[in-house]
């Protein structure tokens, strides 16, 4: 499976990268719309520090994906449009667990 995090937190990249590892998954991390070299993805995952209407919608136009994933902060709200969301703080099996549905 290709995943795109998008994200610029490295917690959040080493435990998405332990997760991916485990799972033999492909990742490409990237904080900015420019960054992105590919034009296909099965997963996109976006941390809510980076989150904005307007990042989904560039995202959205530069890639196609099959399934989106967002990274909420407990107690904050979730946009809508996202096949999945996971709570921060999380295990990385718990995005094990997710990488395998």
């Amino acid at each position: 499976m290709k995943i795109l995090l998008f994200n610029d937190n490295p917690v959040v990249r080493k435990l998405v990268a332990l997760s991916a590892q485990k799972t033999k998954d492909d990742l490409s991390v990237v904080w900015s719309t420019d960054e992105i070299e590919d034009r296909e993805y099965d997963l996109l995952i976006v941390d809510d520090a980076l989150y904005s209407d307007e990042i989904l919608d560039a995202l959205k136009e530069k890639i196609a994906l099959k399934s989106s994933l967002f990274m909420a902060t407990r107690g904050k709200a979730v946009p809508s449009g996202f096949d999945h969301v996971i709570n921060k703080p999380f295990l990385p099996t718990d995005l094990v667990d997710l990488f395998f549905q």
